[in-house]
């Protein structure tokens, strides 16, 4: 005679869910969420320059004498071509009815439209017929915003001021 025992089925113990349990779930969460924003952080903030114009506050309070000032600009007529030949960046200066502007006093700045890290001042010294040059440097491939300020007699104002894109390939 064959003789079995019977057993009852093992059946798992229930893991109970404690308050520790849920402390520890919460934390590790947040903990993972938090680091994940902080990698962003500090990405955004050290590839991002900041602000394009400086003192952006004071330019909003002063936006009338600015638009003034662009009347006054567009009053004038001028015009102004730009481009880059080898390593200098060459400006062309004419007034309204297309005669060149000589001897004026020219200042720029070159900058990288993502970073600042090869933002450049310029100074541009006169040559014939309206023509004008500044030495740029090798410049990396990419946009360029080149700002140009023609000054005073005095140099002490600004007259006419002008924003070019050049592209380098």
């Amino acid at each position: 005679m064959i003789q079995a025992e019977m057993h009852p089925p093992k059946v798992p113990e229930k893991r109970e869910l404690k308050g520790w349990h849920v402390l520890l779930i919460m934390l590790g969460f947040f903990g993972v969420m938090f680091s994940v924003n902080g990698v962003f952080l500090y990405h955004a903030i050290t590839s991002f320059p900041g602000e394009d114009v400086k003192k952006s506050y004071v330019q909003g309070l002063n936006y009338n004498e600015t638009l003034a000032a662009r009347a006054r600009q567009a009053e004038l007529g001028w015009r102004a071509e730009a481009g880059l030949q080898g390593n200098e960046i060459l400006l062309r200066l004419s007034d309204k009815g297309g005669a060149p502007l000589t001897h004026r006093a020219v200042v720029g700045e070159l900058r990288r439209v993502a970073t600042r890290d090869q933002d450049q001042a310029l100074v541009f010294q006169p040559k014939r017929g309206g023509a004008y040059s500044a030495p740029a440097g090798t410049l990396a491939p990419g946009q360029w915003r080149l700002r140009v300020s023609v000054l005073d007699a005095k140099a002490e104002k600004v007259v006419f001021q002008v924003e070019k894109t050049l592209i380098v390939s």
